[in-house]
């Protein structure tokens, strides 16, 4: 790094011209650093900054009225060579400012803004805290935390985003959907990485007809970079707009990289946690080939750092008008795994509805827990305990544990012949 003049020569020698070089003003904003030297006519402004060192500088002539760019590059201000061939760069511009003492004074203090991170909080235990979260859509959105919803490409889980951003926007409280949100409206921003904005206008204006609820705008951004290269800008974007939800569509493009390792991952989350609001991610799905279990695709890590985690399938006949679909609840951290929802969308040439539905008698019912899929099935009648894992297609070992656990809640009866039924107030 350039060697630092002592604080006698940085703020109180005479420089060129006669004029002092004091101390700037500095303004840290959202992202960036301004440093103003007013007797010097000068503004420099570091952002994109990184804790190895990287920045994005530009440098300012200013007046009273006006200022005229300078130069404008993205260097590494701790390798002394690149800083030493900026100060002679910038001097081409202007030879009454000490550049290498300016770029020495900038160096400085930006790596020490950035580096400092936030100030630790004495937090002392509080007699109303309870364990239940905070959402801002129940169940599906924790407060001003990361979920993400997973699912094949034709799961309709962007139609679902689009529906939970319609919801909190409004705020439609009296929702047929059994989806509660928050009392204010909550602005909210959808990041599209995978489609255009005439094909996002039309579904949003074909899910606004089907609730009914009149015309409402929502911010959009088609998106190319990375969400970690283009923090700084959502931050000004967020904070300017007050937005309160950000839905990123969709997770692969957005991270970008080799998805299986865990850099991708944590890089995408510490982008969300900068962002600091409440968040929503759509991502495409894999499976475990011995398993077959089914998840985010990419690196564990894409579900470690999520703080709620729901798959979505879909069940839709070809050229039909209608679509069901499923949202099973993988992972919760700060709450139950919360039933299945069922929703059932039907399409017309200019409007989508959506309703509540009962996955018991479709093709997703096996999105239910176990206990509701054996009482679906009891529902026809009582059954043998090896019959009733036939039928289901699960073990026979984990159908018997689970008929022993239900036996004990007083959920089943065991009849003569070993067989199994509902009580009479479940049938």
């Amino acid at each position: 790094m350039l060697s630092m003049p002592s604080k006698k020569t940085l703020y109180h020698r005479a420089r060129r011209g006669g004029q002092a070089m004091n101390s700037p003003t500095i303004t840290e904003g959202v992202g960036f650093i301004n440093y103003t030297w007013r007797e010097l006519g000068l503004r420099v402004m570091a952002e994109r900054v990184t804790d190895d060192g990287y920045a994005e500088v530009h440098f300012y002539s200013t007046s009273d009225s006006s200022e005229s760019l300078l130069h404008i590059t993205r260097v590494n201000l701790l390798a002394t060579s690149t800083m030493v061939g900026l100060a002679k760069r910038l001097e081409k511009n202007r030879e009454d400012v000490s550049w290498t003492d300016i770029l020495t004074f900038i160096t400085n203090e930006t790596l020490k803004i950035v580096r400092k991170g936030e100030p630790p909080v004495r937090i002392w235990p509080r007699e109303d805290d309870n364990l239940a979260p905070s959402y801002l859509l129940e169940p599906i959105l924790y407060l001003n935390h990361p979920t993400v919803i997973f699912g094949d490409y034709s799961s309709l889980k962007s139609l679902v985003a689009l529906v939970t951003g319609y919801i909190v926007q409004l705020p439609y409280h009296d929702n047929a959907l059994g989806l509660t949100t928050v009392k204010e409206p909550t602005l909210c921003l959808y990041l599209d990485y995978e489609d255009d904005p005439d094909s996002f206008r039309r579904r949003w204006s074909a899910l606004e007809r089907g609730f009914g609820q009149g015309a409402m705008p929502i911010l959009y951004r088609r998106m190319s970079g990375t969400l970690s290269d283009s923090v700084e800008q959502l931050r000004r974007i967020t904070d300017n707009e007050h937005i309160g939800l950000i839905i990123v569509d969709s997770l692969g493009s957005a991270a970008r990289g080799n998805l299986n390792d865990p850099e991708p991952a944590i890089k995408y989350h510490v982008a969300l946690r900068q962002l600091g609001i409440t968040s929503l991610t759509l991502a495409h799905t894999s499976k475990d080939q011995l398993t077959k279990k089914r998840s985010i695709f990419g690196s564990v890590f894409f579900t470690n750092l999520a703080r709620s985690v729901w798959e979505c399938k879909a069940e839709q006949e070809t050229g039909e008008d209608e679509a069901l679909i499923s949202l099973k609840h993988i992972k919760a951290n700060l709450s139950r795994l919360h039933p299945p929802l069922g929703y059932r969308f039907a399409f017309s040439d200019n409007s989508i509805t959506v309703v509540k539905a009962d996955l018991k008698d479709s093709g997703l019912s096996g999105e239910l827990p176990l206990p509701w899929q054996i009482k679906n099935v009891l529902r026809e009648g009582p059954l043998q305990m090896r019959e009733i894992s036939r039928v289901l297609g699960k073990d026979v070992d984990t159908v018997k544990t689970t008929l022993s656990r239900m036996a004990k809640k007083e959920e089943l009866v065991k009849l003569p012949e070993y067989n199994w039924g509902l009580k009479a107030d479940e049938s």
